[in-house]
């Protein structure tokens, strides 16, 4: 069980005056393209540092925030919580303290807080009161190694095969645009070396495994009618809401562009699904 509903933390951290509203876009962009929590999305776009991320989430749960690099661990704590507990929550006990002729077990955990780490720490500890405190991931999982000899898994390192000359792409193309934002986003695509042209909505439709359409949502929810779905790969522009993003998750959509006239977003957004894109000049230069 989670804790109930709490205020977004994009609102908070927007109160706080961590992140602006461009920002706050750009992360919620980014947590719904990679399915990360949108912390660590911020985190990842550099717009917050993890700091902030803990201080915002802190607020939303209502419970104090702890800096788990600068406080000492106590190896004999381990007693009370066993590792298949610290683990699973991914928890590490803090210190016990005595308040009112009562033990008091403070305990550092991940966002978003659990009910069940807090009651099944109380069971096994035999501690009647167990205080959370919100740690960020990488310090929890610092201090899991630290007392419990318990490591994220290392991942085989691959080896490298030799590069290959990329192999062009076919235009993206471009569907439901005003003439003039067509234009531009053409232009913008051009001097990074993706060519794109406007396509018919019967070359939409047949478009390819290989084939990248970047197109409004309305445009496409019009075209498609929620009945089928295009082979090619779909980047859509809409609202930065979970209302946008559900309907584009309904297109089928492997990409959501907040603003198409950014260049640094759409180029992300094309590249993520085609990598090789932009790589090489897309007009012949002349000796």
């Amino acid at each position: 069980m989670e804790i109930g509903s709490r205020r977004p933390l994009g609102e908070i951290l927007l109160e706080l005056g961590v992140v602006d509203k461009g920002q706050l876009r750009l992360g919620l962009v980014h947590h719904h393209e990679l399915h990360v929590p949108l912390g660590r999305a911020l985190v990842n776009e550099g717009v917050c540092t993890e700091a902030d991320v803990l201080r915002g989430l802190a607020l939303q749960f209502d419970v104090d925030a702890v800096d788990l690099d600068r406080h000492p661990l106590d190896r004999s704590l381990t007693a009370l919580v066993p590792a298949r507990i610290a683990r699973q929550y991914g928890v590490v006990p803090l210190q016990l303290e005595t308040r009112e002729d009562r033990e008091v077990l403070h305990l550092a955990v991940p966002a978003p807080l659990s009910l069940d780490a807090v009651d099944d720490v109380r069971a096994v500890s035999g501690k009647a009161r167990v205080e959370p405190h919100l740690a960020s991931d990488r310090a929890l999982a610092r201090a899991l190694g630290a007392l419990y000899g318990i490591r994220e898994t290392d991942e085989p390192v691959a080896t490298p095969e030799p590069r290959r000359p990329p192999v062009p792409g076919p235009p993206l193309l471009l569907y439901g645009w005003p003439p003039v934002t067509a234009v531009l986003i053409s232009r913008t695509l051009a001097r990074n070396g993706i060519t794109a042209r406007v396509a018919t909505p019967l070359e939409v439709l047949h478009t390819r495994a290989n084939d990248v359409v970047l197109a409004p949502l309305q445009a496409m929810e019009g075209l498609l009618a929620g009945e089928v779905r295009i082979e090619g790969a779909l980047i859509v522009h809409g609202t930065s809401d979970d209302e946008g993003f559900d309907r584009a998750r309904k297109l089928g959509a492997r990409g959501f562009l907040a603003n198409p006239r950014d260049e640094e977003l759409l180029l992300r957004a094309v590249r993520r699904l085609r990598p090789d894109a932009g790589t090489e000049p897309s007009w012949s230069g002349h000796s």
